[in-house]
């Protein structure tokens, strides 16, 4: 939503942002922006279209991509942008280091119960396909590695690493305690010992995991 804030003063109209299900608070925001909480897969109900649209990190949230991708096109003025950002949450190693690991096991348990379960955890790969079938001309794609560690050689992507290592190591139990006992009937002590597993893989630094945006 701060990007959205940044790039007000270069438009004249009114800027919607729309969120999932919290309402965004910030102490300064511009005249012409407006925030809204709504369902982005019900019936869009806006009387105009949008210069640009911007979809980021929806992977686990949408049950119907190419309908809301059909949604955000016939919202999109002629001319204008549309631009969709998310992940392949599929995690994996330039040099096999990964097979057989319980991050593997556990990766792979999870992105399967999500796809039983009706939501494709994995958009990314498929967005420029959904793009296309919905009309969109001039579509350009750009796929980023997301190491976690700073096992990569580059010196960007050591960068990218070491924060991406900080988020997840902060973040696993709560990306996956849900996901595994809600869905994959998991006891909480297992899915707290799973989570021990696998942060210590990932602070090995033999394990060279990665996933991409």
């Amino acid at each position: 939503m701060a990007a959205l804030i940044a790039i007000e003063p270069d438009l004249d109209n009114t800027c919607y942002g729309e969120e999932q299900d919290s309402a965004f608070e910030a102490e300064v925001v511009p005249p012409n922006v407006r925030f809204e909480i709504d369902d982005v897969e019900a019936d869009w109900t806006y009387t105009s279209k949008f210069d640009y649209i911007h979809c980021r990190c929806m992977g686990n949230a949408i049950r119907d991509w190419p309908r809301l991708v059909r949604q955000v096109h016939e919202h999109t003025k002629p001319g204008g942008y549309t631009e969709f950002v998310d992940l392949d949450l599929e995690w994996t190693s330039p040099d096999d280091s990964l097979h057989n690991t319980t991050a593997q096991k556990a990766n792979t348990a999870g992105l399967s119960a999500y796809r039983a379960h009706g939501i494709e955890p994995s958009p990314g790969p498929h967005l420029a396909n959904w793009m296309k079938a919905a009309g969109f001309e001039d579509i350009h794609t750009d796929r980023l590695a997301m190491p976690i560690g700073t096992w990569p050689q580059d010196k960007k992507l050591k960068e990218v690493g070491a924060w991406n290592y900080l988020q997840m190591m902060e973040g696993l139990e709560a990306f996956h305690q849900a996901l595994f006992t809600r869905l994959l009937g998991w006891e909480v002590g297992e899915v707290k010992a799973m989570v021990a597993r696998v942060r210590k893989e990932f602070k090995d630094p033999k394990v060279h995991c990665l996933y991409y945006l």
